[in-house]
């Protein structure tokens, strides 16, 4: 099996599934397929990523790239950003206090 360059984690957790994630999840496959990055990336769910209050959330290795309290509109701004030009999208980006 081919390794991607991207692994794209959506929490599942019960926290994030209820927050949004199917709708995150349908935004994430249609951007990387109209952007043809569809092939670059492999997308899994995970269990918690443990930031409950920031649902919902995204991890993306190489990395770990951790994103928080995700719209729709934000999923297509990391596809075509960080995906597609390699360069995190740090606004959106979980920092740890």
């Amino acid at each position: 099996m081919e390794e991607k360059k991207y692994r794209i984690y959506l929490c599942a957790g019960l926290h994030c599934t209820p927050s949004g994630r199917a709708a995150l999840l349908k935004v994430l496959e249609q951007t990387l397929w109209d952007q043809q990055l569809d092939h670059d990336v492999e997308i899994r769910s995970s269990s918690c990523l443990n930031r409950c209050a920031f649902a919902p959330n995204m991890t993306i290795w190489p990395g770990p790239f951790r994103y928080f309290a995700l719209t729709p509109i934000d999923v297509q701004r990391i596809v075509m950003q960080h995906i597609g030009t390699g360069e995190a999208v740090d606004e959106l980006l979980f920092r740890e206090s």
